[in-house]
């Protein structure tokens, strides 16, 4: 049980599987999609998700905070890239049963499905590196 913030952080820069995105005036380190940042100015520290799969971060909500605050930073990494995979799938089911309901053009529908095929293989290593940190 983590119970601030600086410590989930301070296991993010001991990750050897995060990406450097050290800038001007914060420290910064990313994995599966998640994003940790402490500015110099206030010390403050923020975890960001690119959310249910576009290309901008939003700040995590109080529930997706309380996992880093139980489970720490790889553990919540894991947990958070598994819901976004499961929405985004969730997503791409609804779309294919859409397509083949009213189009039904072919090259969509494949498209939709190589994008499932390529999701749950991500749920996948999700899954068994999450399962890693439970044994």
């Amino acid at each position: 049980m983590y119970s601030e913030l600086h410590q989930v952080f301070e296991d993010a820069l001991n990750d050897n599987n995060v990406a450097n995105l050290d800038g001007d005036g914060y420290l910064s380190r990313l994995s599966h999609g998640i994003k940790i940042v402490k500015y110099d100015e206030d010390q403050s520290v923020v975890i960001y998700n690119t959310g249910k799969g576009g290309d901008y971060y939003n700040e995590l909500s109080e529930k997706e905070y309380e996992i880093f605050f139980e489970h720490g930073w790889s553990k919540g990494v894991l947990t958070i890239a598994l819901d976004r995979y499961t929405y985004k799938l969730k997503l791409v089911e609804v779309k294919i049963k859409e397509e083949i309901n009213g189009r039904n053009n072919a090259r969509y529908l494949e498209f939709l499905k190589n994008t499932r095929k390529e999701t749950l293989n991500k749920y996948y290593k999700i899954t068994q590196k999450l399962n890693q940190h439970e044994n």
